[in-house]
């Protein structure tokens, strides 16, 4: 831990989640990038779509400015087992078209097929504003529309049970590579998400990187003096940078109550509830 973060307290305690510790804390699998145009010809759900244009491969995909002619998701909800420190509320299916105004999608496999891991924003017919968990089996984007996404070329993410939390994540595997673009990281419960990008940025030797992914936060403390307090919440990046000294990482997040918060995390208090999912894209 940085000297930065150890100047600041995390706004809760320690989880302390059903299984046992899981090693490393930090997964971190370097890889240069591949370009994925993914067409929309509004028959197949988001995520059918999405995988049929990674073909296998994992990676990430932006989504800004989607049109969908039907949207569904969820949000963290408490868990109603002893095993598991948090959840999902019922499926949200609100009528009408939807756009998602900002999106991120972890990409990867679980089982040998494609999957993918969405947090958004989105406006509904009604006005109404939210955030969540995409649930992109089930959402209809509009015809007519592209996305563009990356490949990892040397790196994957695959969903496997999760022993610590009871989840299914994402992992990271893969081998490091000389001159990567870009690194993807998967942080496991308590760690600091600001920290282990200095951490990461120091190491590379990078001077400057883009923050960009997704998570869950047990609470957060922003540079406004806002707090998070709930453990049971999912985030989204929405605008990031670090490097050795620094961490600005914006996130929008929503907690249990449905309750958003948004702002730059301090370091020391934007640790990992259940996972986060983050890749660095080097600048310099």
């Amino acid at each position: 831990m940085t000297a930065l973060a150890r100047k600041v307290a995390a706004i809760n305690p320690p989880l302390r989640h059903p299984g046992p510790d899981i090693q490393p804390r930090v997964s971190a699998v370097a890889t240069r990038l591949v370009p994925v145009r993914i067409p929309l010809d509004g028959t197949q759900p988001v995520e059918a779509a999405i995988c049929a244009a990674f073909a296998g491969r994992s990676g990430f995909v932006e989504l800004a400015g989607l049109r969908c002619e039907a949207l569904d998701y969820v949000v963290p909800a408490p868990s109603e087992r002893a095993d598991r420190l948090a959840w999902y509320s019922a499926p949200q299916r609100p009528s009408g078209a939807a756009r998602i105004r900002q999106g991120y999608a972890s990409v990867g496999m679980h089982r040998g097929r494609g999957m993918i891991h969405c947090h958004g924003i989105w406006e509904l017919a009604n006005g109404h504003k939210a955030l969540g968990h995409l649930l992109g089996m089930d959402t209809l984007p509009e015809a007519g529309q592209v996305l563009n996404g990356f490949a990892f070329a040397s790196a994957a993410f695959d969903r496997l049970p999760d022993p610590e939390t009871n989840f299914e994540l994402f992992t990271a595997r893969g081998q490091d590579m000389d001159a990567p673009q870009a690194v993807c990281l998967i942080l496991r419960p308590n760690e600091d998400i600001p920290t282990a990008c200095m951490t990461l940025c120091a190491r590379l030797g990078w001077q400057s990187a883009r923050v960009i992914g997704l998570g869950s936060l047990n609470g957060a403390g922003f540079a406004d003096g806002d707090i998070m307090r709930d453990h049971i919440s999912e985030f989204l990046v929405g605008r990031g940078a670090a490097g050795p000294d620094r961490a600005e990482i914006d996130v929008t997040v929503v907690d249990s109550a449905g309750d958003v918060f948004g702002g730059t995390l301090i370091a020391g208090q934007g640790c990992v509830s259940v996972t986060a999912e983050i890749v660095l894209l080097r600048e310099s």
